[in-house]
Order: structure tokens, then sequence, then C-alpha cells
């Protein structure tokens, strides 16, 4: 059900800077890693494909859906994006990218998503 103030669409791009474990940033703030729980992990990969497909529904044919983490683990990043792609007939990926602290900054992940038009 959505809410009344929900963005509605359709847009040509939507940007999701989705939640995460922030395990990208750890080096800086390494009290993180140790907060970070096998349930919690869980939680965040839920509600990282349910901002996915909200979304989705947002976006224009021929329009993208970018993907943003500030983690480095697979599960939310390529993974989230796997498994969207396998749910979602009719979007492609169109680049990916994976930022990591050994490159001199924080760890980082962007997909680029489109729908079909």
């Amino acid at each position: 059900m959505r809410r009344e103030d929900a963005p509605r669409g359709p847009h040509d791009l939507v940007l999701c800077d989705a939640p995460c474990s922030g395990s990208g940033a750890w080096r800086r703030a390494p009290e993180g890693k140790w907060r970070l729980t096998p349930a919690r992990l869980a939680e965040l990969g839920t509600i990282q494909a349910g901002i996915l497909a909200e979304a989705a529904t947002l976006v224009a044919p021929g329009g993208t859906l970018a993907y943003a983490t500030c983690s480095v683990l697979a599960g939310e990043n390529g993974a989230q994006i796997e498994a969207f792609l396998s749910a979602h007939p009719g979007w492609s990926e169109a680049a990916r990218r994976q930022f990591l602290p050994a490159e001199g900054g924080d760890g980082f992940f962007l997909a680029q998503l489109t729908r079909s038009g």
C-alpha cells in the first residue's frame, strides 16, 4: 500500500542510495564491523530488495534505475542486482562499478539498470 505522499513516476532516472552495512567505510569507522550481525545483514538485504522493487515502479520505459551502496559485500551489491534482474523481466544491467578502499577511498558500489522501452 502506497502512502499519499509517496513519490509517483514515471521518471527517467531514479537513484536508490540504499541503506547498507557501511562496510566500505570500515577503514574510517572500524567499530561498524563489530556491530554488524548476520541477522542485521539479512534484514538489510530484505530492505534493499524492497527498495529496488519499489523504485522500479517509478521508472519510465527506457529509463534508468541506479542502485548504490557504501558496501563492499557481494550480498548487498551484485547479488541484489542479480536477484532483481531475475525477478523483473524487462530490465537489463547497463553498467556496474565496485570501488574498493584499496583504491584510496571508501568502498562503494553502483549499478545502472535500464527498463526496456
